[in-house]
């Protein structure tokens, strides 16, 4: 008895401590383990609970409950889901739950952790059972929801928090898996990296297609592994893999991504042995339901398992999953709704593994949800007829159809081809042939020297990011609107003034949202910017001959209405190379240095990030001169944020200047007169004489 109370003192530890602590990011002053509370439980002692307040002594105990947000129950690691303990404990916190003024509770064996509320039944986030931990936002909201209705056993969330509850658990998943592929001796991480991809896409289809209706029983599936000897694990995952690679497989065109597994599962002596792929598989297989969450899986599991080099030299064709979130959002807002008389198209030019796409993908569904707009025919549109992308690489262009296969669907018009000289049937065809006709662009490309010459008048230049412009402007509708995000030079080079007001001619810039230095890095420190534009002329385009018109010249009207601008200070990772994510919460739990999340107040009320917010709401801080907060040093900063830029400004700019810095925080440089610099100088001379 002895033997398994320190087992499982062992395992709640280290649920605490790698789990709730490090990947959840619940402060551990937060979380008490193993402690009655006299005035509350008397002498019964709670297993775990954590509160939005800090419990430091005996004398915080009233403002630790009063607050608290979760209780759990623990149980040993070999405790069976359902068996006598586990009833024991549900039991337990059915008295212990309300005493501590709670309508849920959970229990864990700290593998498997379960929620219910007080009539006992299990409750489910979205639709889907809870099995893991849960962050701090999502403890909240079942407190919240609990709270109001007691017989309640599904918890609604919005898309954010939704996003950020499968990532936080996809992410501890991913943790795991570390620490077996330790004891394996793969060729390189990519490998690795590619191993994990197509582990967990082979459970991602099963959801799929349970959720399609295509799941026929009598065939071979990820699942069907689950319940056979370790010895025989192996046999049963090939032959899953043999039938979704076949000719008549939907899933035939992602095989690379499930042959690594094949390879190094295969064989008399294979590399990933028997126990280790057991090890492997119980992981993967808890990660469901993943199916619909909505986010980059190539890129978690990339920024999981790539070194910081690998990072760096991939850094081009890769977007931060919570910048292509919060750009996807801020592009669409909550404009489209299906309508199948105007059907709409989405393009990512650049889409190298598909965050940008996936992020659009799962902000037009919510919306057409939201709206109850999101019927078969437009569940189909979605995946059949919105989404395009082209990416020059064909395996980013590969890994993005999976993301989007997996992600929801939209996977079906992402080609591998050059975007500014596309040579393949595809490609000329969704870039050359369907240019002028997309409703939205939304893409991160590359920025630097390139070997293409930019198709404008207005300046010769091979630099890629100004072709990019061109290209995405060209592949607009007229009213299409664009997010793009460019490296500082577009908007203050006095080289590109040209440019700039060939762009101001054709488009409206409708909001420019200047991004952290470090935003990119380890890929890269370039000073970049999110730039929004509306489309409203074509342009007069030098590679286009025969056509009447003088290269020139340019189409169009220059912008007259204001440009919104907001400089992004923060965004929850540390301003540095090291990119570690910040987690300080202040007033209400909102977050102290992010600008783009999401959150949830204290109450349990689901909250907008600021940057939306201020977006939403056309915030200008001209009036009140800016915003005060506490930096991470702990020195107070008050400076302008956001606000609306008059056109006249920027013509009367002697570069036409686009940089928010100018406008909201212009900086005058202490300038020295002629004569304080002629006794400067006089000063420095009879110092060199007096050391000759």
């Amino acid at each position: 008895m002895a033997g398994n109370q320190s087992a499982e003192a062992l395992s709640v530890q280290r649920l605490i401590n790698e789990v709730l602590v490090q990947k959840l990011g619940i402060p551990a002053h937060n979380i008490v383990n193993d402690m009655a509370f006299p005035h509350h439980t008397g002498i019964r002692r709670p297993d775990i609970t954590i509160s939005n307040e800090p419990y430091e002594d005996s004398n915080d105990e009233e403002r630790f409950v009063n607050n608290l947000i979760c209780y759990l129950e623990a149980k040993d690691i070999h405790c069976k889901l359902d068996d006598a303990d586990w009833k024991n404990a549900i039991n337990q916190c059915m008295v212990k739950a309300p005493e501590l003024g709670l309508h849920y509770f959970g229990v864990t064996n700290c593998r498997y952790t379960y929620f219910y509320n007080l009539n006992g039944k299990r409750l489910s986030l979205n639709g889907n059972p809870i099995s893991e931990p849960q962050a701090m936002d999502v403890l909240r909201l079942i407190k919240h929801q609990t709270g109001q209705d007691n017989n309640i056993t599904d918890i609604q969330m919005g898309v954010d928090t939704l996003t950020a509850v499968s990532e936080a658990v996809f992410d501890s998943k991913l943790w795991q898996l570390k620490n077996i592929y330790r004891g394996i001796d793969f060729e390189n991480n990519n490998k690795k990296i590619d191993f994990t991809i197509g582990m967990v896409s082979m459970e991602y289809y099963e959801e799929k297609a349970g959720l399609d209706g295509r799941h026929d029983e009598s065939l071979t599936w990820w699942s069907t592994a689950r319940n056979v000897a370790e010895k025989t694990r192996a046999a049963t995952i090939l032959a899953y893999i043999t039938r979704i690679t076949g000719d008549d497989s939907e899933f035939k065109e992602f095989a690379d991504s499930v042959n690594v597994v094949r390879e190094y599962i295969s064989g008399a002596s294979p590399l990933v042995r028997a126990s280790q792929l057991g090890e492997i598989y119980n992981t993967v297989d808890s990660m469901s339901p993943l199916h619909g969450t909505g986010f980059d899986l190539f890129g978690a599991v990339y920024e999981a398992f790539a070194n910081s080099k690998e990072k760096k030299d991939f850094g081009e064709y890769f977007t931060s999953r919570h910048y292509a979130h919060i750009f996807a959002k801020l592009l669409f807002g909550q404009s489209e709704r299906f309508n199948t008389d105007a059907k709409f198209t989405v393009i990512d030019p650049f889409c190298g593994t598909g965050g940008m796409l996936t992020e659009a993908y799962k902000v037009l569904r919510t919306n057409f949800e939201h709206s109850n707009t999101f019927t078969s025919e437009a569940k189909t549109f979605l995946s059949t007829e919105c989404f395009y992308g082209i990416d020059i690489r064909k395996d980013n262009a590969s890994r993005s159809r999976l993301n989007m296969f997996l992600v929801g669907d939209g996977h079906n018009h992402i080609y591998d081809d050059n975007s500014f000289v596309p040579v393949k049937i595809n490609g000329k065809h969704v870039i050359e042939k369907m240019g002028g006709t997309y409703n939205y662009v939304i893409t991160n490309p590359p920025y630097g020297q390139g070997t293409v010459l930019a198709d404008t008048s207005f300046l010769s230049s091979r630099r890629m990011e100004i072709a990019a412009i061109c290209r995405v402007i060209d592949l607009l509708r007229i009213n299409g609107e664009g997010c793009i995000i460019t490296p500082d030079g577009i908007l203050e080079n006095p080289s590109f003034k040209a440019f700039r007001k060939e762009i101001l001619m054709t488009c409206e810039i409708t909001h420019i949202v200047s991004l952290p230095k470090f935003a990119f890095a380890p890929y890269t420190k370039e000073k970049t910017y999110a730039v929004f534009i509306k489309k409203r002329y074509n342009r007069v385009r030098p590679s286009i001959q025969g056509n009447g018109q003088d290269p020139s010249h340019q189409n169009g009207m220059f912008q007259t209405n204001p440009i919104w601008m907001y400089i992004l200070d923060y965004d929850g990772f540390a301003n540095s190379d090291k990119r570690y994510p910040t987690r300080l919460r202040g007033k209400e739990q909102k977050w102290e240095h992010d600008e783009i999340s999401s959150w949830v107040d204290t109450d349990g009320n689901e909250r907008i990030s600021q940057l939306e917010d201020c977006w939403r709401h056309n915030k200008d801080d001209a009036a009140s001169g800016g915003e005060t907060w506490t930096a991470p040093d702990g020195e107070e900063v008050t400076a302008r944020k956001c606000g609306y830029i008059d056109i006249e400004n920027v013509t009367d700019d002697e570069f036409l200047t686009l940089l928010p810095e100018k406008w909201l925080r212009p900086y005058d440089p202490p300038y020295v007169t002629p004569s304080e610099m002629e006794q400067e100088l006089d000063g420095i001379m009879r110092a060199l004489k007096n050391i000759a």
